[in-house]
């Protein structure tokens, strides 16, 4: 029996619901944390706490506070800034018995910086977009013709596609890059675009499960609308980038094709928006964290645990409760 504690619930309605039923047949409890307390998924867990927000002085007490309370033996959270500050006290939640379901510190710290993750996959050897942080270097590109328009300039730092313009000319590229600092361009790679679920399991480190999507249709940075797909250069792709890193537990991984090529854009070493359709389709990566929780090994991933051409669309619900 494991309790398991998801922090910054937010909206993640359906990815706390596919925890608790799986952790409640083992006679588990999923506990809900958010600063909000109109957060819906807070509601969804078999308990709730509200605590600070993550900049606030008392947050880690109160997490470790929670975890105590709950007798809490696994956590994860939903949200790219708290990633970096779980990981970063991740001694004093060994201390206390609880498992941090995330990556190490280093590898998570290169994913929430765009020009770090560039870096970082091209020292590694895996494709990825281009990615530059000065306009002059940029213009030197496209004045000696290696580099042209469209190009997209968004935050180095940030989530949910905030921020992001497509520019088209010289004139559009500096005014959109000097509307704030910490800005970034790419050239604008995207024939198709794939999202890919990976987990990694938290004992061996190895690839257990990969649940490919072509993305059909985006909303606020999620994917919105999918279809599922076989795809043997992305697989090839996702092993290669795993095999080379230090990524463990659930990962969202961004790929576009372009030109017939491959390029990784993103890594979220956190559940993605589009993480449902994987678990509609047989991957349950619930059943994962609850095995290493337990102190239990995953398979390591063989092949295409579902099918082709199953598309999902995502649809809004309510929910209500009495203050």
């Amino acid at each position: 029996m494991v309790n398991v504690l998801v922090c910054s619930a937010g909206r993640r309605v359906k990815v706390v619901q596919y925890l608790r039923q799986n952790i409640n047949k083992s006679g588990g409890k999923v506990i809900t944390v958010d600063c909000n307390v109109n957060a819906p998924a807070l509601y969804f867990g078999d308990e709730f706490d509200i605590i600070p927000q993550i900049d606030n002085e008392e947050y880690l007490a109160s997490i470790i506070a929670v975890c105590k309370k709950y007798k809490i033996k696994g956590i994860l959270s939903l949200i790219d800034p708290e990633l970096e500050m779980l990981a970063k006290n991740k001694k004093i939640f060994d201390e206390i018995g609880v498992t941090l379901v995330l990556s190490p510190l280093d590898v998570i710290q290169y994913c929430y910086d765009k020009q770090e993750t560039y870096n970082y996959l091209t020292t590694l050897g895996i494709p990825a977009i281009p990615t530059f942080s000065s306009l002059k270097t940029v213009t030197s590109l496209i004045e000696r013709k290696e580099l042209s328009f469209p190009l997209v300039v968004k935050p180095g730092k940030g989530s949910a596609s905030i921020g992001i313009n497509i520019v088209n000319n010289k004139i559009a590229l500096k005014n959109a890059f000097s509307e704030g600092d910490d800005l970034i361009i790419q050239p604008f790679y995207k024939d198709l675009e794939f999202g890919i679920d990976v987990y990694v399991d938290l004992i061996s480190g190895d690839l257990v499960d990969m649940f490919i999507k072509e993305k059909v249709k985006m909303r606020s940075g999620e994917t919105d609308k999918a279809i599922s797909v076989h795809n043997i250069e992305i697989e090839t792709l996702v092993k290669k980038f795993i095999s080379r890193t230090g990524f463990v537990g659930p990962i969202d991984i961004d790929c576009f094709k372009y030109k017939g090529n491959y390029y990784i854009s993103e890594i979220n070493p956190r559940f993605g928006g589009g993480y449902p359709h994987a678990q509609e389709m047989g991957c349950d990566f619930m059943d994962y964290i609850n095995n290493n929780l337990i102190g239990k090994e995953n398979k390591p991933y063989t092949n295409y645990r579902y099918e082709e051409d199953f598309v999902m669309m995502k649809y809004d619900d309510v929910f209500l409760y009495k203050k």
